[in-house]
């Protein structure tokens, strides 16, 4: 039956069906240590619909928040209070039956009331959300995305019942996050009506950290092609990440140096076929969108 359900998402998962718009995604998109306040509102205006957030569980608060580590100062926001208030009335002015917002959920950590908070937070907004089944796809409003910690999206993955789609789709990472010389070790498993995307770190193309990346070779890029082209194979839509230019929203490690390395890697992700790239460059990000790179 699992087999069977595998062969059936895998064949629904094709590169030319992903929603065009989602692209680009936007890193990290919250405040963190006083910085970023307003960084929700800067990937909106820059035209970007597919949004990311960290989750962490607060003990003392007994509820999910936003923050990029699990250690907590108190001052955190919640998702209900960044994202849902926000930007419900824009969810609820788009049409069902359409893709519209991405947001990517990224769990710190695998604690029961993160995973089982999350997954009611979710089911209160039922009708906005995109599901997800054997069958295919039902897009609505908002489309939920789970990456981070493995052990609780499995957690998660679990707290469906039996004959429901599933309210999110996962991702799966390459294996202990490690580089593989072999790219077919990057897919033990293929696809699954849950486990849609294959997500990595840009790293595993060129090996460096981004800022210690150098010249893009043809090498490289014949290795992004051929494990675009497995993960596809494998019923699996493609995300990388983090991919900047001079950015110090999160620190320089992603960061390539200059527009003109970044924008390399952006056509080439693009041209393999690549359907999702993080990045902090949203005003770059929307005026690729627009022609002007």
């Amino acid at each position: 039956m699992k087999l069977l359900s595998a062969l059936l998402c895998a064949s629904c998962l094709l590169a030319e069906d992903f929603p065009r718009q989602w692209f680009f995604n936007a890193h990290n998109c919250y405040p963190d240590k006083g910085r970023g306040a307003d960084r929700l509102g800067r990937a909106r205006r820059a035209g970007l619909s597919a949004i990311e957030i960290d989750l962490a569980w607060s003990e003392p608060r007994g509820r999910p928040v936003i923050s990029h580590e699990n250690k907590l100062t108190g001052l955190e926001p919640t998702p209900e209070d960044y994202f849902f208030a926000p930007m419900l009335p824009e969810l609820r002015q788009m049409p069902m039956g359409r893709p519209g917002v991405l947001l990517f959920l990224d769990f710190k950590s695998d604690h029961p009331g993160l995973v089982q908070q999350t997954y009611e937070l979710l089911r209160r907004h039922r009708d906005l959300l995109t599901t997800f089944s054997a069958q295919g796809i039902d897009y609505r409003p908002l489309t939920v995305m789970l990456t981070g910690d493995n052990a609780a999206i499995a957690q998660f993955e679990k707290l469906t019942p039996p004959g429901e789609p599933y309210l999110a789709m996962a991702n799966r990472e390459p294996p202990d996050r490690k580089f593989q010389e072999d790219l077919t070790r990057y897919f033990p498993e293929p696809a699954t009506p849950f486990y849609r995307v294959f997500n990595f770190e840009w790293k595993h193309i060129e090996r460096d950290p981004n800022n210690k990346a150098g010249a893009f070779t043809a090498a490289e890029r014949a290795r992004l092609d051929a494990l675009v082209k497995m993960s596809h194979a494998k019923g699996y839509w493609v995300r990388t990440w983090t991919l900047n230019a001079t950015s110090r929203a999160w620190g320089s490690s992603q960061n390539f140096g200059s527009p003109k390395a970044l924008l390399e890697r952006w056509r080439a992700a693009k041209e393999a076929g690549v359907e999702m790239v993080a990045t902090d460059e949203f005003e770059m990000a929307k005026q690729s969108m627009n022609g002007s790179y």
